[in-house]
């Protein structure tokens, strides 16, 4: 087996967007040997998904709305891939790909939002006219809730259409 780079250089590929599988098969070395190293290193797994729940934690409270009882749900799971996808994670898969396709396509042809109200008729996850306050921004954010930073923020707007 071949040993893998220095952490420099397995960070470089690591930024590159290259997965655990494809640094595995470059070096001849397991997934595993990947993962372990990066998680010495210090990397955080995962933080295109971590970042999008902290959205989403940052606008609906799981301790205050029970938020994590609907995320199986088609709109939570396709407003979470959109928000991915808007933050650019390449661990999408196809099917997120197409999630967040089919999210932004209904938010624009619905010219609306998406709203959580737990216990309402036709919750918990709504979609509502579009207001002036929700800018370009895909989810009504609740208005005593602070917005994320900015970066973070671009993720909730639509793309400008091509």
């Amino acid at each position: 087996m071949t040993k893998l780079p220095d952490n420099p250089e397995l960070l470089k590929l690591y930024r590159d967007g290259f997965s655990d599988k494809e640094i595995a098969v470059q070096f001849d070395v397991t997934v595993q040997a990947v993962n372990l190293r990066l998680q010495q290193m210090g990397i955080k797994r995962a933080p295109f998904r971590t970042v999008a729940k902290e959205i989403l934690e940052a606008a609906w409270p799981s301790i205050e709305t029970r938020r994590g009882e609907f995320i199986h749900l088609n709109r939570a799971r396709d407003l979470y891939a959109f928000l991915r996808r808007q933050l650019r994670d390449p661990a999408l898969t196809k099917n997120q790909r197409t999630a967040a396709e089919r999210f932004e396509r209904l938010i624009r042809e619905h010219n609306a939002v998406l709203d959580l109200q737990p216990g309402m008729p036709g919750g918990p996850w709504v979609l509502l006219p579009r207001e002036p306050s929700d800018g370009h921004m895909v989810i009504r954010w609740p208005e005593d809730r602070e917005l994320p930073a900015e970066e973070l923020r671009a993720a909730l707007d639509l793309p400008d259409e091509d």
